[in-house]
């Protein structure tokens, strides 16, 4: 190994490649080269004259390795920090081999989301933070949201349609996991130094569980984020965005009857395009009414809540370069 890491820092480091040539080299997807970039400061792209990233040699062969290192069980900081032992020193400080990390075979996820859901349904509330609070330990936010959260709320919305819980269990369901997103936001909102987005729902629309898991992961690739939360009323917010000066603007609506409002504030955005104001939207009301997507002046994320992700964090490499460029970057040398 000690070999492999010195043959790939002496590689040439000339950026010439664009993201999406080391995503077709290297098969690691765009998420994860960001969540390393902005985690542990490798890889360390420069940019172009427009802002856009650009990689080495020396930068696509390091992300293979990496990949190899987590395959074989390696932790990805321990892999990054056996590089940059090398960078520094010239060699490598002897490290026990640590365990393999965690998989989601090892959690056992369906059996946490039965347990949570137990501990929530008979109100044994301590049982289910301690749940939660072993899961945010062991696992990236993203994970659990994506294996644990999100998979209980879906599974108890069908639930209570089939009439097997009443209203009462789905709000305390619901109440929990909306307030452990929400501590979530404040514990990584002081980090996050990407893009500025907005996210709300529409005027009137009270549902906004999706919203926030939305904006939690959002923040985990180092947007910042503004949250207003439920319905968002469209008075004085023109100025407010103006002010604000974000990337992109979020928009979340569930029932159809309140896509008329989220109509108006499209327009509004819309009407300060020139400002580099743009509107993202999504919301079961698609979902459900998949005829009125095209309707909004603005970019359909999908309802998907991982697609929805990527597709955001895509549009602020494009909309936004300069707040990218100057995110700190600890690696390159």
């Amino acid at each position: 190994m000690l070999e492999q890491v010195h043959r790939l820092l002496a590689l040439p480091d000339v950026p010439r490649y664009n993201i999406k040539a080391v995503v077709q080299q290297t098969q690691v997807n765009i998420s994860t080269l960001r969540a390393w970039e902005q985690r542990y400061g490798v890889p360390n792209p420069t940019r172009s004259d427009h802002g856009h990233r650009l990689y080495s040699q020396r930068d696509i062969e390091i992300i293979k390795w990496l990949k190899q290192c987590t395959e074989e069980g390696l932790a990805i900081s321990q892999a990054v920090a056996l590089l940059r032992d090398m960078r520094d020193t010239g060699d490598v400080v002897a490290r026990p081999a640590p365990p393999p990390p965690p998989t989601l075979a090892d959690a056992g996820w369906p059996d946490l989301r039965a347990q949570l859901t137990e501990a929530l349904l008979t109100a044994n509330l301590r049982q289910a933070h301690l749940l939660v609070n072993t899961a945010v330990a062991l696992f990236p936010v993203e994970t659990l949201v994506l294996d644990l959260l999100q998979p209980m709320l879906i599974d108890i919305g069908e639930r209570w349609a089939h009439g097997d819980v009443c209203v009462a269990d789905e709000r305390v369901v619901t109440n929990f996991v909306r307030q452990r997103l929400l501590g979530l936001l404040q514990i990584h909102a002081p980090f996050a130094n990407g893009p500025r987005l907005i996210a709300g729902c529409a005027p009137e629309e009270q549902h906004e569980i999706g919203l926030i898991m939305f904006s939690l992961l959002m923040e985990q690739r180092g947007w910042e984020l503004i949250y207003l939360g439920q319905t968002v009323s469209s008075e004085g917010l023109g100025e407010f965005l103006l002010r604000m000066a974000p990337a992109l603007v979020c928009m979340s609506v569930s029932m159809a009857e309140h896509i008329p409002g989220l109509l108006e504030i499209a327009r509004i955005v819309e009407s300060r395009r020139r400002h580099r104001l743009v509107l993202c939207y999504s919301g079961m009301a698609f979902e459900r009414h998949p005829e009125l997507r095209g309707r909004i002046p603005g970019i359909f994320l999908g309802n998907d809540l991982r697609d929805a992700v990527v597709r955001a964090d895509d549009l602020g490499e494009e909309i936004d370069p300069d707040r990218w460029n100057r995110q700190s970057h600890t690696f390159r040398s």
